[in-house]
């Protein structure tokens, strides 16, 4: 068997691994001329038999994985969505449904296919004038977010409550690159939704949708106004509201076409019920798939290698006997300034739940304000037998930031500011 991965960045390596470990013969191609700089320290060459590059020409690529005899096309991370579905289609080979591809790419083209589905979604308005998207909020009223249409990991998200602050923001959005370093033609302009945000991944095949594992998934105001990660945790999928979000989604990501691959949902319960914030049509990043499957069996990427490889498997596995023998949460890294990294990667090693640090930050180089995702230190995942062990060492982690741990010399950043890869939204 030989899979072709777009874009095998970030949690993608992981799946390419597997694959590898499972006897497949696993390609590489880019979706973009040059390689996003922040996805590129995460790709691991040596577990593709052949990178073919970037294919300015679509024909191009289609001719060249027929006649490699490649089987599948599946994305390794968000930039590759696209063109791995497109791939598949021209290919005639397994893949989510072409119609509506870029549903599944752009944030208002997606709530529009839920909301003609008959799903709950957002409220939004989608634009390439600031002063369209102040018209809109004050006809719309109450807060607003204000986000490229196509982006990732909280980049260039804003919350707004005045129109001054939807007009910078939208004005900022598309003056800027979204996260894969692409321009923003546009901004996307939604109702706020007040709730509280979960994480369901799932992975279908021939239109059959199961669950890996569902994640309680807290923020909290950053600096800028933009949400910042707090933490992220796995719930039994016994947990109240659980089976409620699992209905909901399989039914959107049913609606946007995914029926033989892997699913990224991220989802506010709202008073009203679950609203979908948005899908990637591709694994779950920023995880550790080993500590996952550690402690429940299976994860986002074990469940999409075995629909891959093995069908009758997938079929065969029931994601309602999913157990944790332990308590796991990604804690997210929060610097508040800006400068020179200290030597801080072992202050959190003795923490009693410590598991694991994962970081693109190294001492001796520049750090930056956290003001999303990209600008995170990181995270330290933890392990643990209750909440409460989890809660004392969360507390221990946010008290040695609040010393300043990460910076040994405060000042403004070089130009080469380190990121947080190998690890993306």
């Amino acid at each position: 068997m030989k899979i072709a991965i777009v874009d095998g960045y970030s949690t993608g390596s992981v799946l390419a691994h597997k694959l590898g470990l499972r006897g497949v013969d696993v390609v590489h191609l880019r979706s973009q001329e040059t390689a996003p700089s922040r996805l590129l320290p995460s790709f691991r060459p040596d577990l593709y038999s052949h990178d073919f590059g970037h294919f300015p020409d679509l024909a191009d690529a289609v001719r060249a994985l027929k006649e490699a005899g490649v089987d599948r096309v599946v994305a390794g991370t968000e930039c590759g969505v696209v063109l791995a579905d497109t791939l598949a289609h021209e290919l005639g080979l397994p893949g989510n449904a072409f119609d509506g591809v870029e549903a599944r790419r752009n944030k208002y083209a997606m709530a529009r296919r839920l909301a003609a589905a008959g799903l709950a979604a957002p409220v939004g308005f989608s634009t390439t004038d600031p002063e369209t998207a102040v018209a809109w909020f004050a006809e719309a009223g109450g807060p607003v977010v204000v986000k490229p249409a196509a982006s990732a990991g909280t980049d260039n998200v804003h919350i707004c409550a005045s129109a001054a602050e939807v007009r910078s923001a939208a004005a900022a959005v598309m003056a800027g690159r979204d996260y894969f370093g692409n321009p923003n033609p546009s901004a996307v302009v939604q109702k706020y939704l007040v709730g509280t945000e979960y994480i369901v991944n799932t992975v279908a095949v021939d239109g059959v949708q199961k669950v890996s594992d569902v994640w309680l998934s807290a923020k909290t105001a950053g600096p800028e106004g933009a949400p910042l990660y707090d933490y992220q945790q796995p719930l039994p999928l016994t947990a109240p509201h659980v089976a409620g979000l699992i209905e909901y989604v399989t039914a959107a990501v049913t609606a946007l076409g995914i029926t033989d691959g892997a699913a990224h949902s991220e989802v506010m319960l709202t008073a009203e019920g679950p609203v979908l914030i948005e899908t990637g049509a591709r694994l779950m990043g920023a995880m550790l798939p080993d500590v996952l499957e550690k402690h429940s069996g299976t994860s986002h990427v074990e469940l999409f290698a075995l629909a891959l490889t093995d069908p009758a498997g997938f079929h065969a596995f029931r994601d309602t006997d999913v157990r944790w023998t332990r308590t796991v949460r990604n804690v997210w890294l929060i610097n508040g300034r800006t400068g020179t990294s200290a030597e801080w990667h072992d202050r959190f090693t003795a923490l009693p739940s410590f598991e694991r640090l994962v970081t693109g930050v190294r001492a001796g180089l520049p750090v930056r304000r956290t003001v999303d995702m990209a600008t995170s230190p990181g995270f330290v995942s933890l392990v643990a037998g209750s909440e409460a062990e989890l809660d004392r060492d969360l507390a221990a982690i946010r008290a040695l930031e609040a010393t300043g741990c990460y910076v040994a010399t405060a000042g403004p950043p070089a130009a080469a500011a380190v990121g947080t890869e190998p690890i993306s939204a």
